[in-house]
């Protein structure tokens, strides 16, 4: 993958990425963060196998149960990026670790994949729970692939079987509340409510957040099909989340929310803020693509620069290019978990098929063009008078959108965390 520079040194950021190590352009995430954020541990994964750099993050937790050989096919698609930052919650310091995932998807002609999701999901967890149990907060974020709740879906065909799928039984499990969370949830959280993973009964260790401060609210979606339109009437799925650890939830999260007014891609934007301040690391972790010897501005060996090509490579993957974020399979299955055909209940037809003089049915999806990363990003006024007025933020002491911003695939809609005392409009 050919990384650029303007996209991966962005001023007032310092970035960090994953990219698939199989198959160019695949899969991938990003991790931004704002100089006033700047973490001190950052790694690529969730194994350890790709860290081999000081500055990790650490506790991988228990992976008995993985061979060698599945651990490194886990991380060989740039699904994960975690980095580690230290907050100020109450007078004391203390560590929050965001671990920022693009989850595969479960492919119904490929049963291996099925399995390969739901071992992602288990290292995922156990990952996430050991570096908790290691005493730093824990924030997962980013493209889960899985709608958690019928609530959370468009149309879900059939409640009894809906709630069967294994990625939902996983998210049962992960999350405090799993099934019961619909039923005591009813009512808006208030300063009584009460979010442990001590209760017996809902043993999850995390939450998810846009639920705690929304639990009843309907048609929130983060994901529509490009191919039907499906955005233009809301027909889409909520699969993109912000999971916290039930304390850092209760204790410093303020709010959560989606932005699906923000387009450029088949998924919108969600945020978090929360009441703690950060303590940004003097300098970045290695893994900051600011230290990549192209952009490092180091002298490099020539031979670097002579690389045998394959054009024919090259040729193939210009004919089969990827869209932005997810493949059409995995768009169908977001939609249409049981395969039971096109959900929307319009035709759709491709060119390649079509017979000679028949006239094709357009589906006018959007007349914003596709969304670049770095539209989310403002730039940096330089030479500009301070103006008297009041600004239109009050400057306080949080963190909040912006501030961490987490990319799935470059093309794909941010999902942030911001420090509003840098007064930074939110994208």
């Amino acid at each position: 993958d050919l990384l650029d520079e303007r996209t991966a040194i962005v001023d007032g950021y310092n970035s960090y990425f994953s990219f698939s190590r199989g198959r160019s352009g695949y899969s991938g995430v990003a991790t931004y963060c704002k100089d006033s954020a700047t973490p001190f541990a950052a790694e690529e994964g969730l194994t350890g196998l790709l860290t081999n750099h000081e500055g990790a993050v650490g506790c991988y937790g228990d992976q008995t149960e993985f061979c060698s050989e599945e651990l490194q096919l886990l991380d060989n698609e740039g699904r994960a990026v975690i980095t580690q930052h230290r907050i100020m919650c109450q007078d004391k310091e203390q560590t929050v670790t965001v671990i920022n995932v693009y989850c595969p998807r479960a492919d119904p002609e490929k049963p291996e994949r099925k399995q390969f999701k739901l071992h992602f999901y288990k290292l995922l967890q156990c990952r996430a729970e050991a570096i908790l149990k290691d005493g730093s907060h824990v924030i997962v974020l980013g493209d889960v692939n899985t709608s958690h709740r019928p609530i959370d879906h468009c149309d879900p065909t059939d409640i009894d079987d809906f709630g069967e799928n294994p990625g939902r039984k996983w998210l049962n499990g992960f999350l405090h509340g799993g099934k019961q969370e619909e039923e005591s949830n009813k009512e808006e959280p208030n300063e009584d409510s009460e979010v442990t993973s001590t209760d017996p009964i809902h043993s999850g260790k995390f939450v998810d957040t846009f639920r705690y401060f929304h639990p009843t609210r309907t048609n929130a979606f983060t994901c529509w099909s490009t191919l039907t339109g499906a955005r233009q009437t809301n027909y889409g799925t909520r699969i993109d989340y912000i999971f916290a650890d039930c304390q850092l939830s209760k204790e410093q999260f303020v709010a959560a929310d989606i932005m699906p007014e923000v387009e450029g891609s088949d998924h919108c934007p969600v945020w978090g803020q929360l009441s703690c301040s950060l303590l940004p690391s003097c300098k970045p972790p290695p893994l900051c693509t600011r230290y990549l010897p192209e952009f490092a501005g180091k002298q490099q060996k020539l031979s670097r620069f002579l690389v045998k090509v394959d054009q024919k490579s090259i040729q193939s993957e210009q004919r089969d290019a990827l869209p932005g974020s997810q493949e059409e399979g995995e768009r169908r299955e977001n939609f249409n978990p049981f395969g039971a055909g096109n959900v929307s209940g319009k035709k759709r037809t491709l060119d390649s098929v079509v017979p000679k003089g028949k006239k094709t049915k357009t589906i006018k999806t959007s007349s914003k063009p596709q969304g670049s990363l770095l539209s989310f990003f403002k730039p940096k006024l330089t030479n500009v008078v301070p103006s008297t007025e009041a600004p239109v933020r009050q400057c306080q002491k949080t963190l909040s959108l912006d501030e961490v911003t987490s990319s799935q695939n470059s093309q794909k809609a941010s999902t942030t965390i911001e420090d509003v005392s840098s007064v930074t409009s939110r994208v």
